[in-house]
């Protein structure tokens, strides 16, 4: 009997501490010069972005020339660490799929930001791109996204693990990764092409030398985003095995997450450049309807996995549960 109200005070202490980690997670604005602007899409909604201001989940931020935003992480009122947003840079706070509210998600969309975690704080942090995911804790790095596509990784202390579709790599300082748009990657040692300026540069004068191959690009992938059937898992394909499950969801996870990237990505750099060229316009009509038809098949799609990703990690949480309070009862009964 006693073994049994302590065995349910475990539990409860575990469930009440999953209740106080899902609460305040924030992306407040310390610091800004220039302009900002705090947008959700869906609902064509924009507000400026001032001192205090905060960035909610599915929200984006969006700096413009000569801007410069500090956020600063928090969790429960604890400082996680700053993100530093230069001008002309796009990024999304992605909405949790799993209850682990000790992972928080980002996606940039266009530009660079820096990344500094504060260590000790047993916090992961994700940075998505299209086709990179960097996983970081107690970390200092550069993120950069390009206008033709490619992300490069600047790592500055600590180690970052490094995922894309068809690799992993670990970081040490003073390393960079490039990944391009058709998933080529390449680990080298800093120099002067790794400076995030430089390789926005170098990607933009690459983009505009030929915009209709860039845009053409572009669309191509996101004609691809959805079309691996691995991204969809099926519930049965989880079983007693809890570390090669727990694996397989992150995986799943993060690639959700580098779909939403892509498609939002991919999608904004198309309009961008459309829009650079208004003396083409009947030449880019085509181009427009195309990629915004992409995009919205590719929502359904992100959406589909989306919930197939939830109703498995709810099962595998359910049988991890069940797994703990057979550890909890064994190591009772020892």
């Amino acid at each position: 009997m006693l073994n049994r109200i302590f065995l349910s005070a475990i539990l409860f202490v575990l469930s009440f501490s999953n209740i106080l980690l899902s609460q305040d997670i924030s992306f407040k604005v310390t610091g800004i010069s220039g302009l900002a602007f705090i947008e959700k899409t869906d609902i064509n909604k924009s507000l400026r972005a001032f001192r205090g201001s905060e960035v909610h989940n599915e929200y984006r931020l969006r700096t413009t020339s000569d801007t410069k935003v500090e956020l600063t992480l928090n969790r429960r009122g604890d400082k996680i660490g700053t993100i530093i947003v230069p001008q002309n840079t796009i990024l999304l706070v992605n909405s949790p799929i799993s209850k682990d509210y000790n992972r928080i998600s980002i996606s940039l969309l266009e530009g660079y930001i820096s990344v500094n975690i504060s260590k000790n704080m047993d916090s992961l942090v994700e940075i998505h791109t299209p086709t990179t995911t960097s996983i970081v804790k107690g970390t200092s790095f550069e993120v950069a996204f390009s206008e033709n596509g490619s992300t490069i990784v600047v790592l500055q202390e600590g180690t970052i693990d490094v995922v894309t579709d068809n690799d992993e790599k670990v970081l040490n300082p003073r390393e960079a990764y490039i990944n391009t748009i058709d998933n080529q990657s390449k680990l080298f040692n800093q120099n002067v092409d790794s400076d995030p300026i430089v390789f926005l540069n170098k990607g933009e004068e690459a983009s505009r030398e030929d915009y209709i191959y860039t845009i053409e690009n572009l669309m191509y992938a996101m004609e691809n985003i959805s079309y691996n059937d691995d991204n969809f898992v099926s519930i049965n394909s989880i079983n007693n095995n809890v570390e090669e499950s727990e694996n397989r969801i992150k995986n799943l996870e993060m690639k959700h997450y580098r779909m939403i990237a892509a498609n939002e990505g991919y999608y904004n750099t198309i309009i961008k450049l459309i829009n650079l060229y208004s003396d083409k316009k009947n030449e880019m009509i085509p181009y427009a309807r195309r990629s915004l038809t992409l995009y919205a098949a590719n929502q359904r799609a992100i959406s589909k996995m989306s919930s197939s990703v939830i109703k498995t990690r709810e099962k595998f949480n359910s049988i991890k549960k069940k797994f703990d309070e057979r550890m909890i009862s064994t190591s009772i009964a020892n």
